[in-house]
C-alpha cells in the first residue's frame, strides 16, 4: 500500500465520522460554553437516571451500552472522542505510524495514575489486551483485536498470548503491530475494550475484579463508588483528585439511579430530583417545548434477532421475510416510540459513513429492503405454512423489562398476530442481564435487540452477520457473506473502494436472507437540565463523557 493511499484511507474514515444533525451538542443544551460567561453553581453534583444496571466494570468483559458509558467516566484509554466523534489524546500524548501502516507507536503521558497510586504504564495495555485475546477469558469483544498481529491464532489456541503484537518498549512507549492496516485504528483506541488494566490489582482481586467499587481501579476523571454488581440500581462517580487533567474536571459527584418507567423519570425531573429523564410516546409530545427537551441520536440499529439454529419454523426464509414485511416501521417510530427514532429497513444506520468515491451514505446506497407490505407478507406466511406443513406457528418474543421495550414488543405482537393468519406471539420481558444470558445461550425464538457503532465504519455493524461472531445469536450463516467480510478485512483492506463494495454486497445478501429483521435507528428524546453544560455526547462508542461538564447557576 502506498503512503498516499494510506493517508487517503485514514483521512476518509476520520472525515466521515458520524455527525448527526439533531444530536449535535449545540442542540442539546450542552454545547461549548466559555466558563467566563457563567458563574459556576456552588454545588457541582449531577444526578443521572439510566435505563439499566452496570453489568461489570471489567473492561475486558463488558458487552453493553450502559456499562460502556459508565466505564468511560472512571477509566481512560489512549484516546477519547470529542464532540465531533474525533479521537483526541488521553493517555497517549502522541503516536507514530510506520510507512506501511502496520505499526503504531504510542507515547504515553507520564503523569497518569491509577486510583491506588500506581502509575499507568504501557505494561497495563499489554496485560489488558492479552486478557482480551486469551480464549479462556470470555472477553466479550475479543474479535475487535483480530487484526492485531497473531491475535486470531492466539484466540484459536494456536499461539500463546505472549505472541500478541503489542509490546511495552519501555514504561511509557507502547508498540502495536497489525496484520493489515486499519483506517480507523486511532478512533478504535477510544473504545472501552482497549482500556488498560493494572495487572497487580486484577491478579490480587481475582474473580472479584470488576464486581464492586472496591474491586475496581480507576484512572479517569472520576472514581466509581457505592456500587456492587448484580441488581444494584444506584451508584456514584466522584471526582478523581489524582487524574492527570483534574483541573479541567468541574463536577465533584455524579449519582446514578436506574429508572425503567418513563413516568417515574419525568416525575423526578420535574421535582428537580434528577437532571435527566428519558421521554417516549405522549411524554415526548408533551415536553417538546420544554427548555430541557432534546433528541440525541445513536449510530444504533434495533432489530429482531431470529433463531435459525434451534427454531425449526425460523429456519424457513419465507417465514422470516413474512415477519419482516408485516411490520409498519413508520407507525412504530412515529406513534409508539415518538422519541426521535427513525425507521430503518437494513442493518447499517443512516448518517453513518459515506462511499469514498461518490459520497453516498451506505444506508442509501444499500437500498430499502423490508418496507411495510402487508399483502406480500400475508402471501409469504401462507406459503411458509405450506412449506412447513403447519397451520399455526407459535413464537416467543424476548426483550428487556423497561417500559419502552415493553411498549415496542406489545406493538410487534399486535402487528404480527393481527396481520398474519396463524401466527401467535408470546411475550417474555426479563431484566437486561437475563436477556443477554438467554441470547448467548440461544434460548429464544425472537429477541428485540440491536447493535451500535463504536466507530463510524460499516464493518462495525456487519460483523454481527459473520457466521462465527459471538453476537450472531441467531446462528445466521452464509459462506458468501463470510467471504465478502473476510475480503473487506483482508485482501481489500488497503483499497477503500473495493472494501466498500465488499461490504455493500455482504449487507445485501444477508438482509435479503432475512438474517435479522431491522426495526429502527435509535434516537432518544430526553429532558436534560439546561444548567448542565459541556457534556460530550457521541453517536458512537461509549456515548457520553462528563469529564468537562459543569453546572451553572
Amino acid at each position: 500500500m502506498s503512503i498516499k493511499r494510506l493517508l487517503f484511507s485514514i483521512t476518509f474514515f476520520s472525515a466521515t465520522l458520524l455527525l448527526t444533525a439533531c444530536g449535535s451538542n449545540e442542540e442539546t443544551a450542552t454545547g461549548k460554553n466559555d466558563l467566563k460567561e457563567h458563574e459556576l453553581a456552588s454545588e457541582q453534583v449531577m444526578h443521572l437516571t439510566v435505563e439499566s444496571e452496570l453489568a461489570t466494570t471489567d473492561s475486558v468483559l463488558v458487552a453493553e451500552n450502559i456499562t460502556f458509558a459508565g466505564i468511560n467516566q472512571f477509566i481512560e484509554g489512549l484516546y477519547r472522542l470529542d464532540e465531533n466523534n474525533e479521537p483526541v489524546p488521553a493517555l497517549a500524548e502522541s503516536e507514530d505510524l510506520s510507512a506501511d501502516g502496520l505499526t503504531y507507536t504510542f507515547h504515553l503521558r507520564e503523569d497518569a495514575e491509577w486510583s491506588n497510586g500506581d502509575p499507568v504504564t504501557a505494561h497495563d495495555f499489554v496485560f489488558s489486551w492479552r486478557r482480551s485475546v486469551d480464549p479462556t477469558s470470555g472477553a466479550a469483544y475479543a474479535y475487535l483485536f483480530e487484526n492485531i498481529k497473531n491475535a486470531a491464532d492466539i484466540m484459536t489456541k494456536q499461539l500463546p498470548i505472549e505472541d500478541l503484537g503489542v509490546k511495552a518498549i519501555d514504561d511509557y512507549t507502547l508498540e502495536v503491530t497489525l496484520e493489515t492496516p486499519i483506517a480507523y485504528f486511532s478512533s478504535l483506541m477510544s473504545f472501552v475494550s482497549f482500556f488498560p488494566q493494572n495487572e497487580a490489582f486484577v491478579t490480587k482481586t481475582g474473580d472479584l475484579y470488576g464486581t464492586s467499587s472496591e474491586t475496581t481501579l480507576s484512572n479517569g476523571p472520576f472514581v466509581l463508588t457505592e456500587w456492587d454488581s448484580g441488581l444494584d440500581e444506584n451508584w456514584t462517580y466522584e471526582k478523581n483528585p489524582a487524574y492527570w487533567d483534574a483541573e479541567k474536571v468541574y463536577l465533584t459527584k455524579i449519582t446514578n439511579q436506574v429508572i425503567k418507567e418513563v413516568a417515574t423519570g419525568v416525575n423526578l425531573f420535574e421535582k428537580g430530583t434528577v437532571d435527566n429523564a428519558l421521554l417516549s410516546g405522549e411524554y415526548a409530545k408533551q415536553f417538546q417545548k420544554d427548555p430541557g427537551y432534546t433528541v440525541e441520536y445513536f449510530s444504533r440499529t434495533n432489530y429482531l434477532e431470529v433463531n435459525q439454529t434451534n427454531n425449526p419454523y425460523l429456519k424457513n426464509e419465507t417465514l422470516r421475510k413474512a415477519l419482516a414485511l408485516a411490520i409498519n416501521r413508520e407507525e412504530l417510530t412515529a406513534i409508539i416510540l415518538n422519541n426521535g427514532s427513525l425507521p430503518i429497513t437494513g442493518l447499517v444506520p443512516d448518517h453513518f459513513v459515506k462511499n469514498p468515491e461518490t459520497g453516498t451514505e451506505f444506508a442509501q446506497e444499500a437500498g430499502e429492503f423490508y418496507t411495510y407490505d402487508l399483502p406480500k407478507a400475508q402471501k409469504l406466511v401462507k406459503d411458509a405454512k405450506t412449506e412447513l406443513g403447519v397451520d399455526t406457528i407459535e413464537l416467543e418474543l424476548l426483550g428487556d423489562d423497561d417500559e419502552t421495550s415493553k411498549r415496542v414488543m406489545e406493538y410487534l405482537q399486535g402487528e404480527l398476530q393481527n396481520n398474519l393468519d396463524g401466527i401467535e406471539i408470546k411475550l417474555l420481558n426479563v431484566p437486561f442481564s437475563a436477556r443477554l444470558a438467554k441470547a448467548a445461550a440461544g434460548d429464544f425464538d425472537l429477541i428485540s435487540s440491536g447493535w451500535s457503532g463504536y466507530v463510524s465504519d460499516p464493518m462495525i455493524m456487519l460483523d454481527v452477520l459473520y457466521s462465527t461472531s459471538a453476537y450472531n445469536n441467531g446462528g445466521y450463516a452464509n459462506k458468501k457473506v463470510d467471504q465478502l467480510i473476510d475480503d473487506a478485512k483482508g485482501v481489500h483492506a488497503n483499497d477503500a473502494l473495493l472494501r466498500w463494495n465488499d461490504m455493500i454486497k455482504a449487507h445485501h445478501i444477508a438482509i435479503e436472507d432475512a438474517a435479522l429483521i431491522p426495526l429502527y435507528q435509535k434516537g432518544e428524546a430526553m429532558l436534560r437540565n439546561p444548567k448542565i453544560k459541556d457534556i460530550t455526547i457521541n453517536s458512537v462508542g461509549a456515548r457520553y463523557s462528563y469529564k468537562n461538564a459543569y453546572i451553572v447557576d
